[in-house]
């Protein structure tokens, strides 16, 4: 009997690979939302706390992903007729994120380059 996923525990490594990356991309939004907050230490605490809590949501998003993943290639078996596959809900998050910090960044070192020059 054929099954539709890997009998090696694909489904986990996968989890794990997303987990690394989530949290890879919160403590680096943490730290950079830290340093552009340096100057203000409502914003220096904010801007922490809301990558922490966006980091926390789609930890949890990739645990609820993983679980469902799971449980319909269990429930597709061998006779799966199409690919199961999750939304695309938190890559899109995940994106966002990185595009938000990386907006804020640019606009930082352009407003210190022309704070410096003028």
């Amino acid at each position: 009997m054929t099954r539709p996923w890997d009998a090696g525990l694909q489904p986990e490594r996968t989890e794990l690979a997303w987990r690394r990356t989530v949290l890879a991309v919160t403590g680096g939004t943490a730290l950079a939302g830290r340093y552009l907050g340096s100057g203000d230490p409502v914003v220096g605490l904010a801007l922490p706390v809301l990558a922490l809590l966006g980091g926390l949501a789609l930890l949890h998003a990739g645990t609820v992903r993983f679980r469902r993943l799971d449980a319909s290639l269990r429930a597709a078996g061998a006779d799966a007729a199409r690919p199961v596959m999750p939304g695309a809900v938190m890559l899109g998050a995940l994106t966002v994120m990185c595009l938000g910090i990386g907006v804020a960044s640019a606009v930082f070192v352009v407003a210190r380059a022309v704070a410096a020059v003028g």
